[in-house]
């Protein structure tokens, strides 16, 4: 009898717990292969390598630029050559840095 009873308690928790899961439809199925991604417009043309951008400026004439370095005012450097580039903050860091190590 205890047997019998051991297995409905089983059988019961066990279905109660497939059906607790089956609710919560918000979950993905991870059991299932990855959904796709969208395929490109027609005539787009996809390359797999990385894409390099080189920034070439002739910044390192203009006197601001070079006098804010020479004074340690590096932040304000970079500021100043965001202002006239354009770039962003890694790319204006990067090129004040490089003009720093030319003026050693």
């Amino acid at each position: 009898m205890s047997g019998l009873l051991l297995f409905a308690l089983g059988f019961l928790c066990g279905a109660g717990l497939v059906l607790a899961l089956r609710r919560d439809s918000s979950a993905r199925d991870l059991t299932g292969p990855p959904p796709r991604a969208p395929s490109p417009p027609r005539g787009a043309r996809i390359d797999a390598t990385p894409l390099t951008v080189r920034v070439h400026t002739e910044i390192s004439s203009d006197d601001q630029i070079l006098d804010l370095i020479r004074r340690g005012q590096k932040i304000q450097a970079i500021k100043r050559m965001r202002e006239l580039t354009g770039m962003g903050l890694a790319e204006s860091k990067d090129a004040v840095e490089a003009i720093e190590r030319t003026l050693r």
